[in-house]
């Protein structure tokens, strides 16, 4: 797929590390000038300095996607830095306060508001502000990243989380047939064992036996690379993918054809 987006800007958040990095990566290294965005200042400017050292186009903004006004100055931003936006990817989120494994009656209340703030208000906004300005421009194509958790039960994701994620499927499914007339696609990918920062967050010794549990549902016995992840999302982004909008796609190694 060398090449493909050449003469396209594409915006990627939480590009600072995991699936959004590598998606970040795999846009620049397709021809795209690259607006990389996440709410860490060092990892994102780490990313992008690396795909600069390559003698790729790309910046990087700080943003939190769960501000609206973060997110607004954000697109405003890439226009004005590429003059264009013609593909985004939306990949902020995060479940690491809703796996803390207690049943969800026992949940509170800040840590299912944390995670619907960060895995389902961020791709709302994020789209919101992205669709705005591709529908009066000749269109684009937005990728969200969703989950198994929100398609089926993952008994080692958090109710929150599975709601939220779910949240993003339709918001993706709700979007693609909205814009469908007006020239924009929307769709998702929902990844299966994907070895991310994430699964360290609570010590890399928690983070193998979760996904050592997880491996045990995927026919595919090993894990996933996200730049296995990320080269499905600049397929779907890609003018090969013209006629797919409002689909999700699993990337998980079988997991969901059981």
């Amino acid at each position: 797929m060398t090449g493909i987006f050449d003469g396209k800007v594409a915006l990627v958040t939480a590009a600072g590390a995991g699936i959004g990095m590598a998606t970040a990566e795999g846009f620049a290294r397709r021809g795209a000038r690259v607006m990389l965005s996440d709410i860490n200042p060092e990892t994102g400017n780490a990313a992008a300095e690396r795909l600069r050292g390559e003698g790729h186009d790309v910046r990087f903004q700080r943003a939190d996607a769960t501000k609206e006004d973060d997110v607004a100055a954000l697109v405003g931003g890439t226009l004005a830095a590429f003059g264009a936006l013609d593909v985004a990817a939306n990949i902020v989120g995060d479940a690491h306060r809703d796996a803390s494994g207690a049943d969800f009656h026992e949940q509170s209340l800040e840590s299912w508001e944390y995670t619907q703030a960060v895995s389902l208000r961020s791709v709302f906004l994020s789209m919101k502000h992205e669709i705005a300005h591709m529908i009066g421009h000749g269109g684009g194509v937005v990728c969200n990243v969703t989950s198994l958790a929100g398609m089926l039960y993952v008994g080692a994701a958090g109710a929150a989380y599975a709601a939220a994620k779910a949240g993003v499927v339709r918001l993706t499914k709700f979007a693609a047939v909205s814009y469908a007339d007006r020239g924009v696609r929307v769709n998702c990918i929902a990844p299966g064992v994907t070895p991310t920062e994430a699964y360290n967050k609570a010590g890399a010794e928690m983070g193998q036996l979760v996904i050592d549990h997880l491996l045990a549902f995927q026919p595919i016995k090993r894990t996933i690379a996200t730049s296995e992840q990320a080269d499905v999302i600049a397929w779907l982004c890609s003018d090969r993918a013209a006629m797919v909008t409002g689909h999700v796609l699993p990337v998980d190694g079988g997991w969901t054809a059981q």
